[in-house]
């Protein structure tokens, strides 16, 4: 009766063939289902994802689909912190990367984990953080740490082009695709835990999708059906909001990780490198072989030496490694022996700007599928996580001379109660002298960049001027030594312009 029930209903919302009634409808129907989570995986872009069948290659990989995931096959691995991190963010950075570890390190075993245990939402806002315009270290931590475990973000991957149908143009929404759409055009890459099945709920929160034309771009857009629902929630969708903070993973995240390590799910792998047998499995250990999920994964941070770029001693860890012959699991005694962390964070000036952090791409992720086929795979070190540092400054010809675009990357740590946010750099780097690099754009053609290193220090200023004639002078906007780089970027209109930095 249920079944018959939403069929009619269904049936009513495409014969109306107006949005507002079926946006109505669907909300209705979320209403009277229970509601419901997913996750979505991450590995290195397939075949058909090419900016010819105009799919965004703005990430490390591509969302992946169920037995084409990657993941890891040791119960622990490494972490440190170089010395570029050190020296900007201090002990105090260490610590809020360090708790982001923890939330991993408290997780339950996948085998002992229940989901509801776990919320819809574990995120949070300080507001002076956020008037303040700071970003929370230890939850771009925690983001990059799942992602790197082989989660992909969940609200882009609802719905994920894989290429356009003229179609669309007048068939937009997701309730008039026809029904080859879905997924010879448009593929679903978020999975329930319990079904296993595509979802269209992240953390009880219910999408549709819509087709989109941006003239040279186009995409499937996720929109929630209820406008006033929470939208991602999940810590793997990545915190893009200033002030915003993270308390723990959300129910789907935990999913996600329960998917990837759980003992029943079954793939062929291979061992890291750095693994090999003990004992009596010490010349005859088994390499390649179907292999359960490991269960639970460990994060730990041996003493490093951040100068030399190893750990002072040999990491040593033992293990039983399990794999399947004859439908029979069959364990093994093995090692690992690192002398280089299998995650070492850092900060850096020169990462794509707009984007707060840069990490190691999927590309040497291995690939278990023969030929161009897709997983599933293995997740191998090293991965290198830095936290960028910038200030981008954005003047044009067409802005009035006095105005400039401005935009600053300060991170911090900070939490709900009133404590005032701890703010970085911290140490030598705060006190150095005040980088601008310029570049300017002509009619598509870059000139530059120019550089300027003044001895500025932390905490004082310089202008960021330009003349047509050399004489007189206008201050586009004035610069604070914050400890990190200025990157000015400057649009042109092709006639005669000069620029400098005053101190």
């Amino acid at each position: 009766m249920a079944g018959e029930c939403s069929l009619k209903v269904f049936r009513r919302v495409v014969e109306s063939r107006t949005l507002k009634l079926a946006l109505k409808t669907l909300l209705a129907l979320m209403l009277l289902v229970a509601r419901a989570n997913a996750f979505s995986l991450l590995g290195p872009y397939e075949d058909w994802m090419q900016r010819t069948n105009f799919f965004r290659l703005d990430d490390i990989g591509g969302p992946m689909n169920l037995g084409e995931e990657y993941r890891w096959n040791v119960p622990v691995l490494t972490y440190a912190f170089d010395a570029s991190f050190l020296d900007y963010f201090g002990s105090n950075g260490v610590a809020a990367v360090d708790r982001a570890v923890q939330i991993l390190n408290e997780l339950p075993p996948v085998s002992n984990m229940v989901l509801t245990n776990f919320p819809l939402e574990a995120r949070s806002y300080n507001y002076l953080a956020q008037v303040q315009g700071l970003y929370d270290l230890k939850s771009y931590a925690l983001f990059v740490l799942l992602e790197h475990m082989g989660l992909a973000e969940p609200t882009r991957s609802v719905f994920v082009l894989r290429r356009w149908h003229s179609e669309f143009v007048s068939h937009a929404w997701e309730i008039y695709w026809r029904d080859w759409a879905i997924p010879d055009f448009i593929a679903e890459r978020n999975f329930d835990p319990d079904t296993l099945g595509p979802s269209h709920y992240i953390n009880g929160t219910l999408y549709t999708g819509r087709a989109m034309n941006y003239g040279t771009d186009v995409d499937a857009v996720e929109v929630p059906v209820d406008p006033l629902a929470n939208t991602y929630t999940a810590v793997a969708d990545r915190i893009a909001d200033r002030g915003a903070f993270y308390t723990s993973l959300t129910r789907d995240d935990v999913g996600g990780l329960g998917y990837l390590l759980r003992t029943n799910n079954l793939n062929l792998e291979i061992l890291l490198p750095d693994v090999h047998g003990v004992g009596s499995n010490a010349v005859s250990s088994v390499n390649q072989a179907v292999r359960p999920g490991v269960d639970k994964i460990t994060f730990v941070r041996p003493a490093y030496d951040s100068l030399l770029g190893r750990f002072f001693v040999l990491f040593t860890n033992q293990f039983t490694d399990k794999y399947v012959t004859n439908n029979t699991i069959v364990e093994q005694q093995v090692e690992r022996v690192v002398q280089k962390p299998d995650f070492l964070f850092s900060s850096g000036d020169s990462i794509e700007l707009g984007s707060p952090v840069a990490r190691s791409s999927t590309r040497n992720w291995w690939n278990s599928a023969s030929g161009n086929s897709s997983g599933p795979g293995l997740i191998r070190p090293p991965v290198t996580i830095t936290f960028g540092r910038w200030t981008f400054v954005q003047t044009d010809d067409h802005f009035p001379e006095d105005e400039a675009y401005v935009e600053n990357l300060r991170w911090a740590s900070f939490n709900g109660s009133t404590n005032p946010p701890v703010t970085y750099p911290i140490g030598s780097t705060a006190s150095s002298d005040l980088t601008v690099h310029l570049s300017v754009f002509v009619a598509g053609s870059a000139c530059g960049p120019f550089t300027w290193q003044l001895p500025v220090a932390s905490g004082e200023g310089a202008n960021l001027q330009t003349s047509t004639n050399l004489i007189n002078w206008v201050t586009l906007t004035t610069m604070t030594n914050q400890g990190t780089p200025v990157f000015w970027y400057h649009v042109g209109l092709g006639s005669q312009r000069f620029f400098r930095v005053v101190q």
